[in-house]
């Protein structure tokens, strides 16, 4: 079957229930964030996401009444940021067997006004990849992020590259049917049998907070 941009957005659009995917001609408005312009930034030592984990920090210090640790807001939005590219193309591949563009000129997202995780994204780009460049964008877009992601408190290598692993394997259980989800693992280097996360969200860190279910604290 031949799949174009916006048929895998609207199939995007119905498996997720938490994230609106459509196509746009450009960054479709000054709310959005541009992949490519965070990355430019960030590269260049600029520190794009400070807004982001300030508002996520300070959402916590009033939610918990304490000076919440920095951890915690740093390692979600990482997180956040490596799911736009990872569950688009993580979610698609499984489905469909090819993907939309997933490198950072082709993405853009807007982030929810409270809860602060992308929820919304816009293909910027008409291209379809097959699986393996898929998995290869998605390796240089992340990778392009977590190297050069200083959010003020240490992260291992583990925590950075080990949460875009965790974001691919639940795009690719998220679906119903996903008939090629096997082969997608198997070329983004996923082990879809694998119980516990990788990386941790440190939110067992916040008071009366206890570690998730999947988190590898828990081994």
């Amino acid at each position: 079957m031949t799949y174009s941009a916006r048929r895998l957005a609207d199939i995007l659009d119905g498996e997720v229930s938490w994230l609106s995917v459509r196509t746009a001609s450009a960054v479709p408005g000054p709310e959005w964030i541009s992949c490519a312009d965070l990355l430019r930034d960030q590269q260049a030592g600029g520190d794009p996401t400070y807004e982001w984990r300030k508002a996520l920090q300070d959402d916590y210090g009033r939610d918990y009444a304490i000076e919440p640790p920095v951890q915690v807001a740093a390692m979600f939005v990482l997180m956040w940021y490596v799911s736009v590219p990872s569950v688009v193309a993580g979610l698609s591949t499984a489905v469909t067997g090819m993907s939309p563009d997933v490198s950072p000129e082709s993405l853009a997202f807007r982030r929810h006004p409270t809860a602060h995780y992308p929820m919304e994204v816009a293909l910027l780009s008409d291209r379809v990849a097959p699986m393996r460049e898929a998995a290869q964008q998605v390796q240089s877009h992340t990778r392009a992020f977590t190297d050069s992601y200083r959010p003020g408190v240490k992260l291992s290598s583990l925590q950075r590259l080990g949460a875009v692993d965790d974001e691919l394997r639940a795009a690719m259980r998220l679906p119903e049917e996903a008939l090629h989800a096997a082969a997608a693992a198997e070329e983004f280097h996923i082990d879809l049998d694998q119980a516990m996360r990788t990386s941790c969200c440190f939110f067992y860190a916040l008071p009366n907070v206890k570690a998730c279910a999947g988190c590898p604290r828990l081994r």
